[in-house]
């Protein structure tokens, strides 16, 4: 009976740290090669692209430290390029299939497996930050950032900001890995 229940915790550890895995948080990058970033020696932020006024706080904190260590500068008027960034969570179901095993009758010294499927929300949160050019006005630079949240939006939109503020940091920094013009 032991090695049954000992096996039954083994599968729950190892579902866990799969389940663990797969929630990472997900980055992409892209630009236009075409473009020559040295060029651009200015920027501003277009509009504040979230609910929270703590959470645009923090993103434009990330956005423009990453910029200013790549040389440019932020001005009010006339920026060589445009920030537009987007925030937002949405509700995300998880489904997973756990496989445990019991003994049908204690006589009987064989077991047999049976599955159960467990569900769960998740919120998943989204940033998608553009640099357009502000002459041509289309987008050179997109970073995205996906990643599952603690929990769903709260009322606390202080404790909100303040749980998301490790993540959007560490992916701005990831997503500005991939501009042109490298970090000083």
């Amino acid at each position: 009976m032991k090695s049954v229940i000992t096996k039954i915790a083994a599968m729950f550890v190892a579902s866990f740290i799969v389940c663990s895995v797969v929630q990472a948080q997900k980055t992409s990058a892209a630009f236009d090669e075409k473009v020559d970033f040295s060029l651009y020696k200015t920027f501003a932020f277009d509009k504040e692209g979230a609910r929270n006024p703590y959470v645009n706080t923090l993103i434009v904190q990330a956005v423009e430290r990453e910029l200013t260590s790549r040389g440019l500068t932020k001005v009010d008027i006339d920026p060589d390029l445009k920030v537009v960034y987007l925030a937002a969570t949405v509700p995300n179901l998880q489904v997973q299939n756990v496989p445990f095993y019991h003994v049908v009758n204690p006589a009987y010294s064989g077991m047999v497996g049976s599955a159960t499927m467990n569900m769960w929300d998740v919120t998943t949160g989204t940033l998608v930050i553009d640099l357009l050019d502000r002459t041509s006005d289309r987008v050179v630079f997109r970073g995205t950032i996906t990643d599952v949240l603690q929990r769903a939006p709260s009322p606390d939109l202080k404790a909100d900001a303040k749980i998301v503020s490790k993540p959007i940091n560490k992916g701005v920094a990831k997503i500005f890995k991939k501009y042109p013009v490298k970090g000083k």
